[in-house]
């Protein structure tokens, strides 16, 4: 967080921290004394123990409690919205970013995303909620939200549900499941531009979700350069997504991004 504040103001917190105490009061202070601008966005903030596979369309005690403290840091670090993912159809484990299936009696459906987007409304109507799409993880019947119909069926479904769109997610979702890459980012931003409140940007080879660095020949930034106007107007916030990734591969795919939406 410390080098990337060399470049950039604005930073999403996601999965992958360690647990500490104290962290909430922390970021707030780094937020007052950096001018810092946060998103929250899935696995965050850790808990101090029993880490799970969150799981959005599980209707259980342990993902309300998890919910409850990421509401708590959304609105001590004011940010608007909480973004994470669809969710999953079984119980799974998760192995170097592969999903595992646990072969358990619990299964889920779009009736549970609408009751637990019900709930979030009820307990948080201050924050706004943006479901991310998914990718098939080891194949399209893991996950909600994979296929461009699934988000637009989810969309006309649950008015008050945002979108996290992911564009690299919709990219090996339209290389595994044969629908049109480009068609499904032209109707997403033609009929639901309203409801983007953010983009992930990553690069990958349509199989797997790399999360390499946006360059200069990548589709997804045409797409941003294309749709620029659009994000502009709308407000809607561009994150990008690296692992693995040096320090200068990332600040200058920042700089190119950046460059495009000024």
């Amino acid at each position: 967080m410390r080098r990337c504040a060399q470049f950039t103001k604005n930073i999403e917190l996601s999965g992958g921290c360690d647990y500490e105490d104290g962290l909430t009061a922390k970021l707030v202070e780094i937020k007052r004394q950096r001018g810092l601008n946060f998103l929250l966005h899935g696995y965050f903030p850790p808990p101090p123990t029993g880490h799970f596979i969150m799981n959005f369309a599980e209707n259980s005690d342990r993902t309300s409690a998890f919910i409850k403290e990421a509401a708590a840091c959304i609105r001590v670090l004011e940010i608007p919205y909480y973004s994470v993912h669809s969710g999953f159809k079984k119980s799974f484990s998760l192995k170097k970013e592969i999903l595992i299936d646990l072969y358990d009696k619990n299964t889920f459906t779009v009736e549970d995303i609408g009751q637990s987007a019900s709930y979030f409304k009820m307990e948080y109507p201050d924050i706004r909620l943006a479901l991310e799409n998914l990718y098939p993880n080891p194949d399209r019947h893991c996950c909600f939200m994979i296929h461009i119909e699934e988000i637009t069926g989810m969309l006309d479904r649950f008015p008050g549900i945002y979108l996290l769109l992911d564009l690299g997610h919709l990219k090996i979702s339209s290389h595994l499941t044969g629908f049109n890459y480009a068609a499904a980012v032209e109707l997403l931003f033609r009929q639901y531009a309203h409801r983007i409140l953010e983009l992930h940007l990553s690069e990958n080879d349509g199989l797997t979700d790399r999360h390499w660095p946006i360059r200069g020949d990548s589709v997804q930034y045409d797409i941003v350069r294309q749709y620029a106007d659009v994000i502009n107007e709308r407000g809607i916030n561009v994150v990008i997504e690296t692992r693995n990734s040096d320090f200068e591969a990332v600040k200058e795919c920042f700089l190119l991004i950046n460059g495009l939406l000024r």
